[in-house]
């Protein structure tokens, strides 16, 4: 079997809406291919797209023994990034050292197994600013507001100006019941960085929060238009859709996420909301 041509022709069916077909050829491209991790990948991927749920679940749970120690991490990722983290973590657990903790932390924090989290960011030999929002995040999971506010703080006045960290301190303060102070910080964002998508994303983020849909769509738009590699926007936009049933739209920004950030969680998260709401 050719896999480009296997794959032009399934994401030609895809296309023109013939889903059971699609999903027939995915599986045999799976069979044919049922050594190879990341085809397997590929295809769970595809067909979490044409919504065929047990099929792709069966094939995620069939990679886990098919890994060499040295592809552990990106099969992880990628059974992470499609919304299977219970079987990222049964390929990680053989693993450990350098990027399999970080991976490992990630995945523990998508189960919900937040007090592990902490821990596993302490062996994080030089933990990124990502890594130190995701702990931050699990320790408001625990309820324990005042220490991640705390953190939180801390982290904001190492990098100001990261969007992600700034996400990180306004979630830190909705989670401690201390909407006014998020509220200020956006407002003041805003006035400080006029015109600026990451700002605009910010406030989007915070409406979204807050309920306030049609606020938080708009300025979701805004930073779309803005910078139309904006995915973290991208993804406030899409829920927003979902929240008005316009369902086929938001799986158009799934798409687009994806083809942007192959593998990013938030396109089958949004995928996932669309079948569930849908």
């Amino acid at each position: 079997m050719d896999k480009e041509k296997a794959l032009k022709e399934i994401q030609s069916n895809i296309k023109a809406g013939n889903a059971d077909l699609a999903s027939q050829q995915i599986l045999m491209m799976a069979d044919h291919f049922s050594d190879d991790p990341f085809t397997l990948l590929t295809c769970v991927s595809l067909l979490k797209v044409i919504e065929d749920g047990d099929s792709a679940h069966t094939l995620a749970a069939a990679i886990s023994g098919k890994v060499r120690d040295g592809d552990r991490v990106e099969v992880a990722k990628g059974l992470r990034g499609v919304g299977f983290p219970v079987e990222a973590e049964k390929v990680l657990s053989p693993a450990d050292g350098g990027e399999a903790v970080r991976e490992r932390m990630r995945t523990l924090f998508d189960l919900a197994r937040y007090a592990e989290v902490s821990a596993a960011y302490g062996q994080l030999a030089e933990p990124t600013l990502e890594d130190t929002a995701v702990m931050i995040a699990s320790v408001s999971h625990c309820k324990e507001h005042g220490r991640a506010v705390k953190l939180a703080e801390e982290l904001l006045a190492e990098a100001p100006d990261v969007l992600s960290v700034q996400r990180c301190y306004c979630s830190a303060l909705y989670a401690a019941g201390r909407p006014k102070e998020a509220e200020r910080f956006v407002k003041d964002n805003l006035k400080k960085n006029k015109s600026s998508p990451d700002a605009d994303t910010l406030a989007s983020f915070c409406l979204w929060i807050e309920g306030k849909t049609a606020s938080a769509g708009a300025y979701a738009s805004k930073a779309v238009k803005a910078d139309p590699d904006n995915t973290a926007a991208m993804e406030i936009l899409a829920y927003c859709l979902i929240e008005k049933k316009k369902f086929k739209e938001a799986k158009i920004i799934a798409g687009a996420i994806n083809e942007k950030e192959p593998g990013n969680p938030a396109a089958f998260k949004i995928l996932e909301m669309c079948r569930v709401f849908g």
